[in-house]
Formats: C-alpha cells, sequence, structure tokens
C-alpha cells in the first residue's frame, strides 16, 4: 500500500508546506482510528515542523509504540537542508510516499498540475492522499480535490489541513466545515470521520469538534481574531463517481423542502409590522439584525456549543477505531 503527500502551506516566513505539533496529534489521532499509512500520497513535499520532543510526548500520550531512535531518525537531514516529513511518515508505517506538486522546488517525487487529473494508472492505488495546506493554492479547487479523491483505493482515507478562518490572502481560498459536511456522504462514496477547529499559530491547541449544520438546523458560524485551522478525516466508502452533483448548502436545502410560506395580511402583527418596517431607524434595524442572528446561530465564537464542540485532550488520545470497515456498508 502507499501514502500521498500533498502540497501544504503554513505561516511562517517562506511558507513552507510542513507538519506542526497540532498536525502530529490529528495524525496520531487518525492512526488509532484504523487509517493505513502503508500507501501515503501527499499534495507538496511536506516539511517538519515539530521538534523531536515534542512527537516524542504525543507518542506517548496517544500510546503510539516508537522508540526514541526511532523518533529520532525522522529528524535526520542533510546539513543546511530542509528538513521533511518523510521520516515521520514512516514513523506512522508508511511504506511508500508519493510527494506531488506543481515544480520539484521541494523535490517532490511526482511533478502534477492538480487542476488536471491524475493519470489513470494512479487512480485507486492508496491508502492515505495527505494535503497539508496545498488544496487551498489550487484554482480550480473543486476539481483538485475531486482529482485527490480519485487517487484512493476504497476503505482509504483523506486528511485536509486547510484554513477556515483569519487567514485572507494566504491562498485563494479558506473553508467553512460545511463544504466538507457536504461533500463527504454517502452520495459520493465517502464517510466523514472527524472535522474539527483548531487555532493555527497556537502550539498545542485544543481540537473543537464541529457539529453538522444539517443537524442542528442552523449555521455554525465563527469570527475569531486568530486565524483557525480545518483539520478533517474522511474515508472512502465505495468506488462511485466522485461528486457527480454539486453540493448544496444544508439550509438551503432545507427551506426548499418547506412548503411556500404567506403572510396573512389578516392577522394585525403582520400588518403592524409591515408598516412599520419602512421607518426603523437604522441603529434599531440593525440591533434587530443582529439579535436574531445570535438567537438563530448562536455566538459567532468557538464558545458557542451549538455548533462547536470542545473536545478533551484525553479523550482524543484514548479514542480507538471501534468495529472494522466494510466496504459499502
Amino acid at each position: 500500500m502507499a501514502l500521498l503527500l500533498i502540497h501544504s502551506g503554513w505561516l511562517d516566513d517562506t511558507d513552507v508546506m510542513a507538519i506542526d505539533f497540532n498536525s502530529v496529534k490529528f495524525l496520531f489521532w487518525a492512526k488509532n482510528l484504523g487509517v493505513a499509512f502503508h500507501r501515503t500520497a501527499t499534495l507538496g513535499h511536506l516539511g517538519m515542523a515539530c521538534s523531536a520532543g515534542r512527537v516524542q510526548r504525543a507518542a506517548r500520550d496517544f500510546g503510539i509504540h516508537a522508540t526514541a531512535e526511532q523518533i529520532r531518525r525522522c529528524f535526520q537531514r542533510q546539513v543546511c537542508k530542509d528538513l521533511y516529513s518523510d521520516g515521520f511518515l514512516r514513523l506512522l508505517g508508511a511504506e511508500e510516499i508519493v510527494s506531488v506538486d506543481r515544480s520539484d522546488y521541494e523535490g517532490a517525487s511526482f511533478l502534477h498540475d492538480l487542476n488536471e487529473p491524475f493519470p489513470e494508472t494512479m487512480r485507486g492505488r492508496f491508502d492515505l492522499v495527505l494535503d497539508g495546506g496545498t488544496l487551498e493554492h489550487v484554482f480550480h479547487y473543486p476539481a483538485a480535490l475531486k482529482h485527490s479523491l480519485e487517487l484512493l483505493r476504497v476503505g482509504g482515507h483523506f486528511i485536509t489541513i486547510t484554513p477556515a478562518n483569519g487567514l485572507m490572502g494566504h491562498g485563494f481560498y479558506q473553508f467553512s466545515p460545511e463544504l466538507f459536511f457536504s461533500v463527504f456522504n454517502y452520495e459520493s462514496g465517502f464517510r466523514l470521520r472527524k472535522i474539527v477547529l483548531h487555532e493555527a499559530l497556537k502550539a498545542d491547541a485544543p481540537f473543537y469538534e464541529v457539529n453538522n449544520p444539517a443537524t442542528i438546523g442552523g449555521r455554525g458560524e465563527l469570527n475569531s481574531p486568530r486565524p483557525i485551522y480545518l483539520s478533517v478525516l474522511a474515508q472512502k466508502t465505495a468506488d462511485v463517481p466522485i461528486l457527480s452533483r454539486p453540493p448544496q448548502q444544508s439550509d438551503y436545502v432545507a427551506i426548499w423542502k418547506e412548503p411556500k410560506r404567506t403572510l396573512d395580511p389578516s392577522l394585525s402583527v403582520g400588518k403592524l409590522r409591515m408598516a412599520l418596517n419602512p421607518y426603523w431607524p437604522t441603529w434599531l434595524r440593525s440591533w434587530k439584525m443582529k439579535l436574531f442572528h445570535r438567537l438563530k446561530h448562536g455566538p459567532a465564537t468557538l464558545n458557542n456549543p451549538r455548533a462547536f464542540r470542545r473536545l478533551g485532550r484525553k479523550a482524543v488520545a484514548e479514542e480507538r477505531m471501534k468495529g472494522d470497515f466494510t466496504p459499502g456498508a
């Protein structure tokens, strides 16, 4: 089996793709949940931006058996050369690593433009496709996502760690969790296993699980003064055409299914509201909109329990796969 690495952009002076401590935690979590790393494809040649000491600490917390010597080998590199994550991925079980990038600037092993489909010989080969922050830099994002997902075998996993909030200008895009709830469903041959938010610049950030807007009946909106990353784990469950139909946002789908509502003009409250609306002062109209929005969606912060749930560090570290995956189930 093989692991495919996809280019990742991270917040540093050179915008080098790299795995930081929060990504290390998410990847250890994924391994405990049964993700196979044998054949890995990475989008881009991912660097390593985490210390050996922190990797050792995370391995201990997550119950990953790794000796000090095995961890030390993850950080071997030539003098004055960049440190890449290949050794760390081998620690996770990767036997074959293919790094995909548009150019050979960072030593990618397979040169390819993600706007374009992959060769037929590469499709369905990989156990894991890892996007550590590349896809937001690709103009045709839906096409690039589709092309990347086509690399997976049935039972394989896709991981993306991508900008969610507060990173305008970093790439072409930053993303809402709603996108991944809409993309990764059984109709597209996937199941969404984990979706969490965490602060981008905090070295050891807590994870916040995102609730599905379709389940809570409303949008989970977020305004943050600090950059936020979104980490997603999805599994391919069936070999079906990927994204054959464009996803629709869940609250609109719910509205479209409802009978069309009309206001009964005989109601005195309705008459009064319609009569007064044009005369409301701007400040009162703005206050009303903010109040109704907060009542409907909750505060636009990570402290909104309706949309987000903070996960305990111990619970994340101790979670293990439950049962075996059956293709098509």
